[in-house]
């Protein structure tokens, strides 16, 4: 007995013991994300800067070393919602901790959208041009950095960017932050999601890098879904593309998830939980990996029946976008299959938008769309918009030009991209199939003298006076 109590001492003290030594190496056990990244920093700016509280540099250094502009803009509004100077190079662990966390609570869209624009507008009331621009280009890189292959880039990224801008601004030099918050919500509703998730992500685990005793960096297992850009290589060609990557990336900022919901490839690696894994749930959506070229004109010929054969029978979303003289670039978001009729269709999803020269919504809303080439005493064509007396957008039935707000343009080419399942494409690959082989069955029909005289045909034929047509 004597025995048995001596051991349970002595399991006791070891246990007490590992305890200490544990909290001896991490003197942050038991404290929440918030408070271990605080003191974390707190000491490593003492040791490395000489700093007595949380210095801008050691901030930088762990937790954003790939964005030390942006991280820069985040130390400052920390600094500044807290009360103090935004050239401040220091907070306090007290700030730190409390505007952290109340940066970290910030759920409600406009809200967060707000929150950002006030940072990149260094706290002040009114946002410039070159601000806003920063601020494009930053959720930009942070969405093209994300590949297995490595950063990616697009050649047009500043004319894209720019559209932006310009929409935005109206020729004006500033906006009020309000307004810009109000303009991003309705052009650009999911802007800002990818950015406020990655720094989200980076404060909740970031103590652990500094526990590490190294800065953060991006770790070499990123399994992200395929990007439209490796897609044919259509995206990259020599030529102009009619969709480059910066495009597809400011598209899914403002398209429905109906058209971005990506097809995910792998399954996450269980039971390994890193930033590689936390952003593939979520960048799919800045870049859309399961967009299906139907319809090409530079490829297919323009024209009515082009159209119609390449598009029709594909059972799922679609966008389609038309590029006229000028420079002009439209989208339309179909919710369904493409089909003729004489009356508008398209669910709550559809959506109408400029890309170029300015970017903007142009329509949103059910029963937008219209197709009709054949179907007499009612318009031919392709139109779209809210109201059937003014639509947004007409394309004429020679599928030769585009108008727009009453202005004409020559219309020089069109796209149509499946934004549906592989298996929406399948049955649309096997219902052209079908229709090809009864169109060749139909080709090579035969009959003989006496199978034509018992025909049904034959006697429609003389019921329409062909009493003398020949039976050869």
């Amino acid at each position: 007995m004597g025995n048995h109590n001596s051991f349970n001492l002595n399991h006791k003290e070891q246990l007490h013991s590992a305890r200490i030594n544990s909290l001896n190496k991490d003197p942050t056990l038991g404290m929440l994300p918030m408070e271990k990244l605080g003191k974390l920093l707190m000491q490593k700016s003492l040791e490395e800067d000489s700093i007595n509280g949380i210095g801008c540099g050691v901030f930088k250094r762990y937790l954003f070393p790939q964005y030390p502009e942006m991280a820069r803009k985040l130390f400052a509004f920390l600094v500044t919602s807290s009360g103090g100077p935004a050239s401040s190079h220091v907070i306090s662990y007290t700030n730190f901790k409390a505007q952290t966390e109340r940066l970290l609570s910030v759920l409600a869209d406009d809200r967060q959208v707000l929150m950002y624009v006030t940072m990149y507008a260094d706290g002040k009331e009114e946002i410039d041009q070159d601000q806003f621009r920063d601020l494009l280009l930053a959720v930009y890189k942070l969405a093209m950095d994300h590949y297995p292959e490595g950063p990616q880039s697009c050649r047009y990224i500043f004319k894209t960017v720019q559209s932006v801008v310009d929409s935005a601004f109206h020729k004006k030099l500033t906006l009020k932050v309000g307004y810009l918050t109000n303009w991003i919500l309705q052009h650009c509703p999911r802007l800002i999601v990818l950015l406020h998730r990655y720094i989200v992500h980076i404060l909740s685990t970031g103590y652990r890098s500094v526990i590490e005793k190294c800065p953060y960096s991006k770790p070499n297992d990123l399994e992200l879904t395929t990007p439209v850009l490796e897609q044919e290589n259509l995206f990259n060609t020599e030529k102009s593309p009619l969709l480059p990557l910066s495009q597809v990336w400011i598209l899914s900022t403002t398209l429905p998830a109906l058209y971005t919901q990506p097809i995910l490839h792998s399954k996450p690696t269980p039971n390994c939980f890193n930033t590689q894994n936390f952003l593939s749930k979520f960048l799919d959506y800045s870049c859309p990996s399961h967009w299906t070229l139907l319809y090409n004109s530079n490829q297919h010929g323009i024209g009515s029946n082009r159209f119609l054969h390449h598009v029709l029978s594909y059972r799922g979303p679609t966008l389609t976008f038309l590029r006229g003289d000028e420079g002009v670039l439209f989208c339309m978001g179909g919710t369904s299959e493409w089909r003729e009729s004489h009356q508008y269709w398209g669910g709550d999803d559809t959506i109408i938008l400029q890309l170029l020269p300015n970017y903007k919504v142009i329509n949103r809303g059910p029963k937008s769309m219209y197709l009709n080439t054949s179907i007499r005493g009612y318009p031919k064509g392709i139109r779209a918009g809210n109201d059937p007396r003014k639509p947004s957008i007409e394309v004429d039935d020679s599928f030769q030009h585009i108008t727009h707000c009453g202005i004409p343009y020559k219309l020089e080419s069109i796209e149509v991209w499946g934004c549906g399942s592989p298996k929406n494409r399948e049955v649309q690959l096997d219902i052209k199939n079908w229709q090809i082989k009864e169109a060749e069955k139909t080709r090579k029909l035969k009959m003989t003298s006496k199978e034509w005289l018992d025909h049904p045909d034959r006697y429609l034929l003389e019921l329409a006076g062909r009493q003398t047509y020949s039976t050869s």
